[in-house]
């Protein structure tokens, strides 16, 4: 009998995985794509006017699937697995599980008019009917920004909804353990805080096409950058979670400081609503409007800053010395390294002198990919591949052909994502514009170089995603998995193998290790 919904936290958390990486897989397609179109700078006005079209239609496929479906669905299945990891339960499984097919499938409808807008979706672009291939009528247009809409509302529901499943299930004893905290806070609250702002840029525009109404650019801009700024966020501090709970383990000592990383939520929670001015920092801006830009974006970095100094510290500390020869512990490695070196590059941003000169070039493409490449990608396959041990059960271990799948993905990707990030911002700092498919012929050897890191990283993809999708659909565990005596679990993280004490009668039991090994057994 097939299975309409899950009815584990665990099995939740790979719906909604499953989702970010089949999308993730449509942007990876579209990214390449541009890519190659790249490789001309097409000088030659007809030529150019030919292809324009094509590559804003990908993209902004590509960013859009990026930041309305890829991060969302990322948070909210590592929310749920955080819950799994920390005894604590998703209760609404029906309802989270129709949210996730509306937050999938609603754009659909949109990517079929062929937008060509940008994810930002800038007025007066967004509102012109010469903005979409396929659709050039209002009420079309207004249909394609209703499924925006419907999108963001799923969203908003799925977290708001996990969120109170968080709260029931919590302990009743003691403090919620650190993975779920960070989780609720940012894979939760702050997508149904932040998301409703996106949600009435959206309805806004329905209403512009359907009923006439106006639209005023400034607010608009304003109510997308509350989301905008945000959902780059969503992700990586609901895998700093994950973080703090991995690097641990790995590094065999408990966490460095665990009040720092609670009090960083604060910090994090409270800042992350507030730098999205500075994506206004442009001149001329009111001087008191300059002067809270830079203080508020360097104190969001100072949180960073003290989450990279508190899992420095604990592995500096490991008294056996840090296992990255596990790749759970590679991944949660290479994720921490390349959200340093990644923000590094930020660090001038928020000093407005320099901003205002490479805010809209490549600069910036090469610091916020960085940051996508390694923190929320490498960060999210970390936690991704602790979710399949515990999918598989604790008698399982990584095989050799699945190790060197991984450890020869994961490498791959950093090297290309390293050459393509930082090819990208030095080609910003010398002048190179973003988002424009035109361009002066002497940045043409640094879009050959990008292409090659894209390659780099499009193949490395392969090798990442093999191990991962097999397993997930539960046709590659004799391959990729292996037998072992030792269990595999994280014991500094509770295991949640029984149902949670809240008394809510609704709430699915969770499958212990015993059940799971049982299952291991007869797949084996």
């Amino acid at each position: 009998m097939v299975k309409l919904y899950p009815k584990t936290s665990l099995g939740m958390a790979l719906v909604y995985i499953s989702g970010a990486i089949s999308w993730l897989i449509v942007m990876g397609i579209a990214a390449l794509w541009f890519r190659t179109i790249l490789l001309n700078p097409h000088t030659n006005p007809a030529v150019g006017y030919a292809i324009s079209p094509l590559y804003y239609f990908l993209v902004t496929l590509h960013g859009m699937s990026a930041m309305y479906i890829i991060v969302e669905d990322l948070a909210l299945g590592i929310f749920a697995y955080a819950l799994y990891k920390s005894g604590m339960s998703v209760v609404h499984f029906r309802t989270l599980t129709a949210l996730f097919w509306v937050l999938n499938l609603a754009p659909i409808v949109t990517f079929a008019g062929g937008p060509i807008t940008g994810w930002y979706m800038y007025p007066p672009l967004a509102l012109q009917t010469q903005s979409w291939l396929n659709y050039h009528t209002d009420a079309l247009i207004g249909m394609a920004y209703f499924f925006l809409f419907i999108n963001s509302v799923a969203a908003i529901l799925a977290s708001l909804f996990m969120f109170i499943d968080a709260i029931k299930t919590r302990p009743k004893e003691g403090k919620i353990p650190i993975f779920a905290s960070y989780a609720m806070m940012f894979a939760g609250a702050l997508i149904f805080l932040t998301e409703p702002a996106l949600a009435a840029g959206e309805l806004w525009y329905t209403l512009y096409f359907w009923a006439n109404v106006p639209v005023n650019p400034l607010t608009w801009v304003v109510l997308f950058w509350f989301f905008g700024h945000p959902v780059v966020y969503y992700v990586p501090f609901t895998v700093f979670g994950g973080l703090y709970a991995l690097i641990p383990h790995y590094a065999g000592r408990p966490l460095y400081s665990e009040r720092w990383a609670r009090w960083n939520i604060i910090l994090l929670f409270t800042f992350s609503m507030l730098a999205w001015v500075h994506h206004l920092q442009t001149f001329p801006l009111p001087v008191y409007i300059r002067a809270f830009i830079t203080p508020t974006t360097l104190i969001l970095a100072a949180g960073s800053g003290l989450t990279v100094l508190n899992l420095a510290l604990t592995i500096f500390y490991s008294p056996t010395g840090y296992n990255y020869k596990d790749p759970v512990g590679f991944a949660a490695l290479i994720a921490y390294i390349g959200f340093i070196l990644a923000g590094l590059q930020a660090l001038i941003l928020p000093i407005n002198i320099t901003n205002v000169i490479v805010h809209n070039t490549y600069y910036v493409v090469g610091h916020f990919h960085l940051m996508i490449w390694t923190i929320i990608i490498v960060g999210s396959v970390a936690i991704i591949l602790d979710m399949l041990r515990n999918q598989v059960g604790a008698k399982l271990d990584f095989s050799s052909l699945g190790r060197g799948f991984l450890f020869a993905g994961l490498s791959m990707w950093t090297v290309g994502a390293l050459l393509t990030g930082y090819t990208m911002s030095y080609a910003g700092y010398l002048g190179l514009i973003r988002r424009w498919d035109a361009y002066p012929i002497k940045f043409l050897p640094f879009m050959d170089v990008m292409t090659y890191g894209a390659m780099i990283m499009g193949l490395s993809f392969v090798f990442i995603a093999l191990p991962i999708v097999l397993t997930m659909i539960r046709v590659g565990i004799p391959i990729f998995w292996t037998p072992t005596t030792g269990v595999t679990a994280s014991p500094g993280i509770t295991m949640n193998t029984q149902p949670p004490s809240s008394g809510t009668p609704s709430i699915t039991k969770e499958v212990s290790t015993s059940d799971m090994n049982n299952k291991v057994t007869k797949l084996k």
